[in-house]
C-alpha cells in the first residue's frame, strides 16, 4: 500500500496539490487544516470550491471509483467544462495555462 502523503504549495495564486496514498481521518483533517492556511493567504482572489473555484485539472490513471469519488466532491455535472481529466501533469498545466491559470513552475512538487 502506497503511504498516504500531501504536498500543497502556491504558484502565481494558484494552488498546486499532490495527493498520494490511502487516507484514513487523522491525514485527511490534517490536510483540511493546511489547506485553508494557504486559503486565507490567497483570500483576496478566487482559489478553491468553497471560495468559487473556477478549474480544476484531475491527474490520475483513469479509475472509475476515484472519478465518482471525486465528482461527489465537487457537482461535476454543473462544472463539466471546467474540469480537466489528464494522465500527466504537463497536460493538466496546459489546459490550466489556455484557460488563463499560469504557474512559474509547471511541476507536481512531493
Amino acid at each position: 500500500m502506497i503511504k498516504a502523503n500531501y504536498f500543497i504549495r502556491t504558484d502565481n495564486n494558484e494552488v498546486v496539490v499532490h495527493v498520494k496514498g490511502a487516507w484514513d481521518l487523522a491525514i485527511a483533517e490534517k490536510f483540511s487544516q493546511e489547506f485553508k492556511k494557504v486559503g486565507r493567504q490567497l483570500n483576496h482572489t478566487p482559489w478553491a470550491q468553497v471560495n468559487n473555484m473556477t478549474h480544476t485539472a484531475r491527474v490520475y490513471k483513469d479509475h472509475a471509483l476515484k472519478t465518482y469519488q471525486l465528482n461527489r466532491m465537487l457537482d461535476a455535472e454543473k462544472h463539466k467544462d471546467n474540469i480537466c481529466h489528464v494522465e500527466n501533469s504537463s497536460e493538466g498545466f496546459a489546459w490550466l495555462t489556455k484557460h488563463g491559470f499560469h504557474v512559474t513552475t509547471a511541476k507536481v512538487v512531493a
